[in-house]
């Protein structure tokens, strides 16, 4: 076999603009105009078929089946997969895969609920199904890293250390500024201080109390308070010394590393299939055309994007995309309106992901490739395992990929509708507002066209004005024109009165009855729940589930029921063959209850027979509890197989016959030991007496000289404790007195040893004045200048002094 030779980029970017410009639904065609027509019913918008006459005054009214259809049947479909808190549940394929497969379930479903907006993605896609033929969902590996920037004030030094320390922090911006509350705090705890400094100084200027042995009169320093005052002094220092305490003003970037699966919905005409395929699986070729920014294409790793075109300018002309955008925004639809002016990065190009068979490396096998188009170019090429997209639809047509919908079905019923009622409307407003004939020049017609109760028509001659001839209203008729097109809906799509509860005929029948008839209406909704379940929702969870085997490379934590799990999909790998059960939801909750509380009164009655275990009954009233809504079942009801609840539980009643037969031993056993005892008791009791008497007389006798021996010991003791009592009183008064006679010769010591000290004081005084006399007289004597008066005034006050000194000494 000749090996082929490997393609090239122009190659591959040939062949796949060939695959999109010939797949389905691509721009224009019968599939993109149905369902362009279909979201335009579904809006209510009267423009093309819907189109009110151009003519003033006719009824401009649209019926709304396609979206009564639409919106009533989607409370039903999401009661189905989103009533629980599973979508689906994966069931082992072999015993030993069962704690495997209850993680799985966990774990699969946390991804679509928890990491996903999992019910808006339900409800879009089952709309877009509901609506226009296909609903697509992509679901894709998401390695992505996001920039965030974080702002941080008045961060303290362990804070900022915190988040210094995280791996995704970059702190970028940084500044310090005092802490104001701190500033504050220390300034009232130094003016504390200052307080207590200033009461302690005071305390140290007064003299300490005297001590007992002190001398009297001999003060002494407060040593205490001076302690005190030095220690306030040196703690003030200290406060005052320390630097102030500053607060962190942070701007940091947050890089975050996203490694997850990622769900998206995809508009109906971005999506292209090769127009012989089947079925995603089957497809040799399938694309998305998506609307990316620059900046988005740059944060995808491609390199030099601000380069980049779009790689179908017409996309943007799509009748169906046009028809979605126009209905809030007139010109959304255009290129460009979505850009910011003036940022290269926002401006959006049309990006085709194109999945393709191909025999790329010409070894003569095509293998699945994954080939992003965007301005003629190739932005990658690699291999992939396959398309990301599954698909649901609500009516397959065999042998294609693109079936019917309910929008389909009640198109044509809205359309009559819609010109059935405008009739109506039309012929009431001629009814009430009719048109007349006026013979000219022969009618007033100002009077004419004033209309008023009772008013007056002046008119020359009688019949020159009047009614015209027009069609007369058969409103019954109308009705059941509509009550007939109503009928045709519901049996069209499946959507009734009955399902909605508002048919007053159906209320007054039977119970019995209207439940057989509501039974057959929901067996249609039923049927395509079970359509999306067996199709796209069991194949998006499988591939959920592959994805997360295949990329995930860590462990994860989840909460499930209230408990924290650890679950590692790793471990997961090369385990695909679980089986899956979709649609847990599925069915009326209460008639759901019923059926358990049937099933549980069952249990009751055949528990005797052997036939049911404690552990059937735990999962009856387990799932009892969740059919109620309560998702932890183990708050009211133990599971038996716990080793903790075999501890609490009673243990098993004995068999009947056997328990009688032991109860008839037991009575015979009883019976002869309660003989035996009661000769005994008798026997017992009697030599029990004669001892007790003769220990009662031996008691006696013991208690008196105890007695006797007690009150004379308390006698004795209590003269000792009199004596010694005695003996302490006489000490003490002995000691006092002594103490009082030394005290008072101390005093008379004191006393005297004071007159003695002031009497030396007085001779020395005396003596320091004489000498300063003579020291004075004999430097006026020296002084020849001075008269002689002066010097005899001198030494005549000099005597005089000395008479005064000597009078007082001999006073003294």
């Amino acid at each position: 076999m000749t090996k082929n030779k490997r393609m090239t980029d122009d190659e591959l970017l040939a062949i796949t603009g060939n695959e999109i410009r010939q797949s389905t639904g691509y721009r224009t065609g019968r599939l993109s105009e149905s369902r362009r027509k279909n979201l335009q019913y579904y809006l209510g918008r009267a423009v093309g078929d819907l189109a009110p006459p151009e003519i003033e005054g006719r009824s401009s009214f649209v019926d709304s089946s396609v979206a009564d259809t639409v919106n009533g049947l989607m409370p039903s479909l999401l009661k189905v997969f989103a009533a629980g808190d599973n979508v689906v549940e994966f069931a082992p394929s072999k015993q030993a895969d069962e704690e495997a497969a209850s993680q799985v379930t966990d774990y699969i479903n946390y991804v679509f609920y928890r990491q996903n907006p999992g019910f808006q993605i339900m409800r879009t896609w089952m709309t877009d199904a509901l609506l226009q033929k296909n609903g697509i969902l992509k679901v894709m590996w998401d390695e992505s890293t996001v920039e965030a920037r974080e702002e941080y004030n008045g961060l303290s030094d362990e804070d900022l250390a915190i988040i210094a320390d995280d791996d995704e922090v970059e702190i970028i911006e940084h500044t310090l500024q005092p802490d104001e509350e701190d500033a504050e705090e220390r300034q009232k705890a130094l003016q504390g201080m200052a307080q207590q400094l200033e009461q302690a100084m005071q305390a140290a200027q007064q003299p300490a109390p005297p001590q007992p042995g002190q001398p009297q009169g001999v003060m002494q320093p407060n040593q205490q308070a001076i302690q005190a005052v030095k220690q306030l002094q040196a703690h003030i220092a200290q406060v005052q010394s320390l630097p102030p305490k500053m607060l962190h003003d942070i701007a940091c970037k947050r890089t975050k590393e996203n490694k997850q699966v990622k769900i998206y919905n995809v508009p109906p005409e971005e999506f292209l299939l090769n127009r012989d395929a089947r079925s995603i699986a089957d497809a040799r070729f399938v694309a998305h055309q998506v609307l990316r920014t620059i900046s988005d294409l740059t944060a995808m790793g491609y390199k030099n994007a601000d380069s980049l075109t779009s790689d179908d300018i017409q996309a943007s002309l799509s009748a169906e995309r046009i028809e979605r955008i126009t209905f809030n925004d007139e010109s959304g639809w255009q290129s460009g309106a979505n850009e910011v002016p003036g940022d290269p990065s926002q401006k959006q190009i049309w990006v085709t992901e194109c999945y393709m068979k191909v025999d790329a490396d010409g070894d003569g096998i095509a293998e699945w490739r994954k080939m992003t188009r965007a301005g003629n170019q190739l932005l990658d090429n690699e291999e992939c395992d396959g398309p990301p997209f599954v698909s649901i639809t609500p009516t397959p047509l065999p042998h294609q990929f693109f079936g019917l919908c309910p929008a389909d079905q009640a198109l044509e019923i809205q359309k009559h509708k819609t010109i059935a009622t405008r009739a109506i409307l039309d012929n009431l407003s001629l009814s009430v507002n009719g048109r007349y004939f006026a013979v000219d020049g022969q009618v007033n017609l100002d009077d004419l066209l004033t209309s008023r109760p009772g008013s007056v028509v002046r008119m020359k001659a009688p019949g020159m004005a009047g009614r015209l001839d027009q069609g007369s209203a058969d409103a019954a008729g109308s009705y059941q024109l509509l009550d007939y097109l109503e009928l045709q809906k519901e049996q069209r799509t499946g959507f009734t009165r009955n399902t909605q509860g508002v048919n007053e005929d159906a209320m007054n029948q039977t119970a019995t009855g209207a439940n057989i008839r509501t039974a057959r209406e929901d067996a249609r909704v039923e049927l395509i729940a079970r359509e999306f379940a067996e199709t796209g929702v069991k194949d998006l969870f499988k591939l959920i589930l592959k994805l997360v085997s295949q990329n995930q490379d860590k462990e994860a934590q989840i909460k499930v029921a209230g408990k924290w799990l650890s679950i590692d999909p790793r471990a997961w790998r090369n385990q695909y063959d679980m089986t899956i059960n979709v649609g847990l939801g599925t069915g009326n909750k209460d008639q759901e209850v019923q059926h358990l509380m049937a099933m549980i009164q069952s249990q009751q009655a055949a528990f005797s027979m052997g036939v049911v275990t404690p552990d059937n009954v735990y999962e009856a009233h387990d799932k009892l509890a969740k059919a109620l809504g309560y998702k932890q079942a183990g708050l009211f009801f133990s599971d038996p197989s716990d080793p903790e609840t075999k501890k609490k539980m009673p243990p098993p009643p004995p068999d009947p016959e056997q328990a009688k037969a032991q109860l008839a031993m037991q009575l015979q056993q009883a019976k002869a030991q309660s003989d035996a005892q009661l000769k005994q008791m008798e026997l017992q009791a009697m030599g029990q007496h004669k001892q007790a008497d003769t220990q009662a007389n031996m008691q006696v006798e013991q208690a008196k000289m105890q007695t006797q021996a007690q009150v004379d010991t308390h006698r004795q003791h209590v003269e000792a404790q009199q004596q010694d009592a005695k003996s302490e009183k006489e000490a003490q008064l002995a000691q006092f007195r002594s103490e009082l006679e030394k005290e008072h010769n101390n005093a008379k010591l004191n006393h005297a040893l004071a007159i003695e000290q002031m009497k030396q004081q007085g001779a020395r005084e005396i003596a320091e004045l004489e000498a300063a006399t003579r020291i004075q007289v004999a430097q006026i004597s020296a002084g020849s200048a001075i008269s002689l008066a002066s010097i005899a005034a001198q030494q005549a006050a000099a005597s005089e002094l000395a008479t005064d000194l000597t009078d007082n000494e001999v006073t003294e």
